[in-house]
């Protein structure tokens, strides 16, 4: 298996970080974290403008490849990179609070800081020719969201708090 590049695309921010082989996540930003929780805050850093500056640090850079490769690594998309697949766009985007469950809701950000719960979409998993050119990435990048957006229309609700989803729907 070669490279494989996992685009992250927050509500504000778009970071590529490099497929990691299983076993790379000890980090201490997230050393102790349970799934939710890295996904939480991966979301956080990839909102409000966040995510731009904090991938130029190499600590956070870092630990979004690792968040962003253990989620991957367990989904059901990773076997298509088995079979040549070496792009795959990753949606990190807020979720909505169900009335009547703020508390417990709220009770999970605060754990990493951050003021939503964030939901991970794997939009799918594509090979590319050329790996290392912007463009190819981009149009990978449009093509896989148009792939998801009738999930993301049939979810609308869940994905009420997130701008990025509604921008996308309404664009449609």
């Amino acid at each position: 298996m070669g490279k494989i590049i996992i685009r992250i695309m927050g509500e504000s921010d778009i970071v590529d970080v490099t497929m990691q082989p299983a076993g790379t996540s000890k980090h201490p930003l997230v050393d102790g974290l349970d799934d939710q929780d890295k996904i939480n805050l991966l979301g956080h850093w990839m909102d409000q403008d966040r995510g731009a500056a904090l991938a130029k640090d190499a600590d956070h850079f870092a630990a979004m490849g690792i968040i962003a490769s253990e989620f991957m690594s367990r989904h059901a998309l990773f076997a298509a990179c088995e079979t040549g697949a070496n792009f795959i766009l990753l949606t990190i985007l807020r979720e909505k609070w169900p009335v009547g469950s703020k508390a417990k809701f709220k009770t999970l950000a605060d754990r990493v800081g951050a003021d939503h719960t964030y939901l991970a979409v794997p939009c799918g998993a594509v090979q590319i020719d050329e790996i290392d050119d912007e463009a190819s990435l981009k149009e990978a990048e449009i093509h896989q969201l148009a792939a998801t957006l009738g999930f993301y229309k049939a979810n609308r609700k869940r994905f009420a708090n997130s701008s990025a989803v509604q921008g996308l729907i309404k664009q449609a």
